[in-house]
């Protein structure tokens, strides 16, 4: 195991080099009231009824087809959304983007265009109302036309990172640690926006990973070795790259992740703990990663154009020997899953390279809990006393971790 000496050099030049957060308190809530749609001969009228007028920001999305609605923090009052059989609507999401920010999603059979965007105020008993035209178009037209964005809203003007307020990175040199208790980063996955698996049981995957890590952070922190931080504490939504900079920022000591799987075959169960690698150990875990590095296509976010993890040779440095210990810890976490005789994968150490595994100087872990599509599963899951149990496992392999580190530190 590297020096923590090492570590805190490595952490302080990548956290120089990552932009500063500023927190914008989040103004009251928005009443989203009723959600309609209108079918005429050439567009489909999408009317959003608001308690209060305000500012928005609409645009669409390729692969899969979607149409984006962002407005300042709301809370869904319209229940249930019915849409005409010929709007092209295959289901619709809500759910919170970023403090601050809320998100409106609209899956699409088809390519469709934005028309006209606007707004209209308050009118005798008619409340204040966003309205979206769109059309149906081609494929190539939605090629030409998808980078349209109507609205003023400015989300970056929000705080944009979603689980600790006031956040932001050192601009000067961090001072050494003291003898302290390790630091352990919790990151429940999806959230907000972004659900992940839906149970056979109608529970989103967002619900019960958050309450496992919320189990999790209890049962170390009433052992009084650990430190431990969440990256999300409610259903919010948080961009990968995010999850990752929560961790380096916070000068955490292990990062663990925590999911819940879904797969075609409903009969697959049992736990797993991934690892980063360039190459997948399979074919699955190769399709999981892939599904797991594009939930930020779900909140319209172009991981094109994302900033790359800085300086190349401070991050090779750091990642042989961070990987190293992320293995260890994989293998111990499985050990201990097994020891307390819940269901594993036969191969429960796999690895991929997941976007949210790719802190260089903080040993990581992506554990799937189970598989959502799996009713019975799903359902133990959904279970506090489940959850526990399984808490109770993590715990005694972050225990087995943490004495190594302290005996590689008297070597």
């Amino acid at each position: 195991m590297g020096s923590r000496l090492f570590k805190r050099f490595i952490q302080y030049c990548l956290l120089s080099l990552l932009a500063v957060f500023t927190f914008v308190p989040q103004s009251q809530a928005l009443d989203l009231d009723a959600v309609r749609f209108g079918l005429h001969q050439d567009k489909t009228r999408l009317v959003l009824d608001l308690d209060r007028s305000a500012d928005f920001r609409a645009f669409v999305l390729g692969d899969p087809y979607r149409m984006v609605i962002d407005l300042p923090a709301f809370e869904w009052k319209a229940g249930d959304v019915d849409s005409p059989h010929n709007a092209g609507v295959l289901e619709t999401r809500h759910g919170n983007l970023k403090p601050g920010i809320s998100r409106i999603v609209f899956d699409m059979n088809r390519p469709v265009s934005i028309q006209k965007a606007f707004t209209l105020p308050r009118n005798g008993d008619k409340p204040p109302r966003l309205v979206i035209d769109f059309a149906n178009v081609s494929a190539g037209l939605f090629t030409r036309t998808k980078s349209s964005v109507f609205g003023t809203l400015n989300v970056d003007d929000v705080q944009s990172n979603v689980a600790f307020k006031g956040l932001a990175t050192p601009s000067a040199p961090i001072p050494p640690k003291k003898a302290e208790k390790p630091l352990i980063m919790i990151d429940p996955g999806h959230g907000g926006v972004d659900p992940g698996a839906v149970g056979s049981n109608g529970v989103y995957e967002k619900k019960v990973v958050l309450a496992l890590a919320k189990e999790l952070k209890k049962q170390l922190e009433d052992s009084g070795q650990y430190r431990v931080k969440l990256t999300r504490e409610t259903d919010i939504f948080i961009k990968l790259s995010d999850r990752v900079k929560i961790a380096r920022e916070h000068g955490a000591d292990l990062f663990i992740s925590i999911h819940a799987d879904s797969l075609e075959n409903h009969s697959v169960s049992g736990a797993s703990v991934y690892t980063l690698s360039e190459k997948a150990s399979d074919a699955q875990t190769a399709r999981l990663a892939a599904r797991e590095n594009k939930v930020d296509l779900i909140a319209g976010i172009d991981l094109s154009v994302e900033d790359q993890d800085v300086v190349t040779i401070l991050t090779e440095l750091a990642m042989r020997d961070t990987t190293n210990q992320s293995k260890y810890f994989a293998n111990t976490l499985v050990d201990h899953l097994r020891a307390d005789r819940l269901k594993t994968l036969d191969t429960a150490h796999r690895y991929a390279g997941f976007a949210v595994l790719k802190a260089p100087d903080v040993p990581s872990v992506l554990i799937e809990a189970g598989f959502m599509s799996n009713k019975n599963e799903a359902n133990q899951l959904n279970s506090a006393s489940h959850r526990k149990k399984i808490a109770k496992a993590l715990k005694k392999g972050v225990d087995r971790y943490f004495e190594q580190v302290r005996k590689n530190q008297r070597i």
